[in-house]
């Protein structure tokens, strides 16, 4: 068959930025096995519902897999896009649902003919073997039955093929924390990871290829220390970190012993998720971390040439001004070269969203602040007060970063 894989530009527009779904491309991959996989990626891409229609027919395709993301790819839901080409592609083609949207409702997806509910690929592909009894996809049976994703796939977009010094890695998916503002317990709540072998191949595998920077998108590479660690060794051992640049997420319980690996394995840039410098705030975000440590390790990242990146929140129920001021500060003496502070949102599939009133739950997600009742402040004095202090912050810190990088040059 000839099967469309299909993301909807996103319901916010935003200025594209170097990324793809991963789980796109990995249903791609798999079922290009049997059928011939086309992508359209509107995060990206252009949308013209001429052509759109052109394409469909010229390429005479059999059925359409639309995801269904929810805030994901540039923090933004695109289910609105996603219900209006399901409607148009109902009257061409076979439509499938899935995504992490569809995961974390467990609802028929708007006129989609079929709908995937459950988070995993398996579930995608039973419904894919309805539709062609010819060619029966097998089922994976385990994680590191996966095929390597192609990326040659999406080298037909313009603007992947721009970018084609970047690219993705996935070593583990799922996050066992416990932070209730996590949208990702909704449709991944447990923590499988490849194994080291399946892990250095692949990297091997994009070195081949010619990329340059690798993100890695699990979403706490270091949530198993140990293993971080273990990988990093053998990457080193490898000698695979001369050929490439790597770029992780990670919580702050870390050590010095992984960021001298981490250095050696040549990651530039580790985006560190703290949240608040407030301990009774992340307490009630369920954050553990040991907030009395962060600034020694950001410090010594900082110190030994690691880009750091600090991702915070601001708007929970017993925030003040003064604990704004203790985040603020942490900010500071930290030092990071990029900071990133975000209004709480209580995004559906979290256990945040679970707690609101039932009357709340209009939206798919609901900005925290006085007007709805979740805390002192309007929303507008909210986004003023994180946009003057990164302001400040960044008129400060600049000669900090160019020094930086005159030391150890830009980190991509």
């Amino acid at each position: 068959m000839n099967i469309l894989m299909i993301y909807p530009k996103p319901d916010t527009s935003k200025k594209p930025r170097f990324g793809f779904s991963y789980e796109m491309l990995t249903v791609a991959t798999v079922l290009s096995k049997y059928h011939n996989v086309y992508i359209k990626d509107f995060s990206c891409e252009s949308y013209d519902l001429y052509n759109f229609k052109k394409y469909i027919h010229d390429n005479n395709i059999d059925i359409a897999c639309v995801e269904c993301d929810s805030y994901a790819l540039k923090r933004s839901q695109n289910i609105l896009h996603a219900e209006e080409i399901i409607d148009i592609l109902n009257q061409h083609v076979l439509t499938v649902a899935y995504g992490n949207y569809c995961y974390i409702t467990r609802k028929k997806f708007g006129n989609a003919k079929c709908t995937v509910t459950e988070n995993d690929i398996n579930s995608i592909i039973k419904c894919i073997n309805k539709f062609e009894t010819s060619k029966i996809i097998p089922y994976i049976k385990d994680y590191d039955e996966l095929p390597y994703i192609n990326r040659n796939l999406l080298l037909e977009i313009p603007f992947y093929k721009e970018n084609k010094d970047n690219t993705l890695l996935q070593t583990a998916k799922g996050c066992e924390n416990t932070c209730i503002f996590c949208q990702r317990k909704g449709w991944q709540g447990c923590y499988i990871a490849h194994s080291d072998e399946y892990v250095l191949n692949e990297i091997e595998v994009i070195a081949k290829q010619g990329y340059k920077n690798v993100w890695i998108v699990d979403e706490n590479f270091t949530f198993r220390l140990y293993r971080a660690k273990r990988l990093l060794k053998k990457i080193i051992e490898s000698k695979l970190y001369k050929e490439l640049r790597f770029f992780i997420s990670s919580w702050a319980n870390i050590d010095e012993e992984f960021l001298n690996l981490a250095n050696k394995a040549n990651i530039k840039i580790i985006s560190f998720g703290i949240e608040s410098g407030n301990k009774e705030i992340l307490k009630f975000y369920r954050k553990n971390i040991d907030i009395d440590k962060v600034p020694d390790i950001i410090r010594y990242a900082n110190m030994i040439g690691i880009f750091t990146v600090g991702n915070f929140i601001i708007g929970a129920p017993m925030e003040n001004k003064d604990t704004i001021n203790e985040t603020f500060e942490l900010i500071r003496k930290c030092e990071f070269d990029q900071v990133n502070i975000k209004t709480l949102d209580y995004m559906i599939g979290s256990y945040l969203y679970e707690s609101l009133n039932d009357e709340l739950k209009t939206e798919d997600h609901i900005f925290a602040c006085v007007e709805k009742g979740l805390n002192d402040f309007k929303l507008k004095d909210i986004q003023n007060i994180k946009y003057t202090f990164l302001s400040d912050y960044y008129q400060l810190h600049r000669l900090v970063i160019e020094k930086k990088i005159r030391l150890y040059g830009t980190p991509f």
